[in-house]
């Protein structure tokens, strides 16, 4: 492989791409895909002093690359739209298509799109986790440590949390359709080598899809690495199914 090599998770909420990042992380070969511009973006351009996106890159870089020079981060639709509005304030970028300003960010970008086919099932997962604030993730996180709240290990959600509410489950449906759609066609016109993971598929076959998404890559693993298990913990349950049942009733008789 190149001597740097970086790799961009593109998704929409609840499509797997956590686990996915998590897989990729634990190979200790692929970086740390973490949502670095997102919400916690402006925190740490000011912890680091640096101002401007291109600063702010290079640093990541530095600073979350394994040893053998790979590069991984995570956007959310909403977050891709973020940095591409942030690159048009900065003169360097301001005229570029998107797609170059992430070849000029990123060494040697790839594009992994993290999709899920059932969006009423991520539309009812997503709609669980802004119910609760319970978004699966476990105790070691940058999010639990900044203090938001997150379940933990295998802890039930309680009765009374959650509140079927059929026009809030449509909305994000169609959120996470249009989202996905807005993603695929940027990743079908930039030009750059991508990769699409399909939650319904990978789920399964986890490590098998990690070590494939690897020789993508280009990276090198030693014989006999194994990836840990999942530290994200599946908040599906029997609720789940019985809100899909009910959301598919219910959406039949509004057609």
């Amino acid at each position: 492989m190149n001597d740097t090599t970086s790799y961009l998770v593109l998704a929409t909420p609840r499509s797997g791409s956590t686990l996915l990042g998590q897989g990729l992380q634990a190979t200790g070969l692929a970086g740390d895909p973490k949502e670095f511009f997102g919400h916690k973006m402006a925190f740490w351009m000011e912890r680091w002093g640096v101002s401007s996106l291109p600063d702010y890159a290079e640093r990541l870089i530095v600073k979350r690359s394994t040893a053998n020079g790979v590069f991984g981060a995570k956007l959310l639709y909403g977050q891709l739209v973020h940095l591409e509005s942030i690159a048009r304030l900065d003169a360097t970028l301001a005229e570029l298509p998107l797609a170059e300003v992430l070849s000029r960010l990123f060494p040697n970008p790839h594009l992994i799109w993290a999709t899920r086919e059932d969006k009423v099932r991520q539309a009812i997962s997503w709609f669980k986790a802004r119910q609760t604030g319970v978004w699966g993730q476990d105790a070691g996180s940058d999010e639990v440590k900044l203090g938001r709240a997150w379940r933990l290990g295998d802890e039930p959600l309680a009765p009374g949390e959650l509140a079927f509410d059929y026009d809030g489950i449509a909305a994000l449906v169609r959120q996470a359709e249009e989202e996905d759609a807005a993603i695929g066609r940027f990743i079908g016109e930039s030009g750059l080598p991508s990769y699409r993971v399909v939650y319904e598929a990978f789920s399964p076959r986890y490590e098998e899809l990690v070590f494939d998404l690897l020789r993508w890559l280009g990276v090198e693993s030693p014989d006999g690495l194994t990836i840990a298990k999942p530290r994200t913990v599946k908040l599906a349950d029997d609720r789940t199914d019985e809100w899909v049942e009910r959301f598919r009733e219910l959406h039949m008789a509004r057609v």
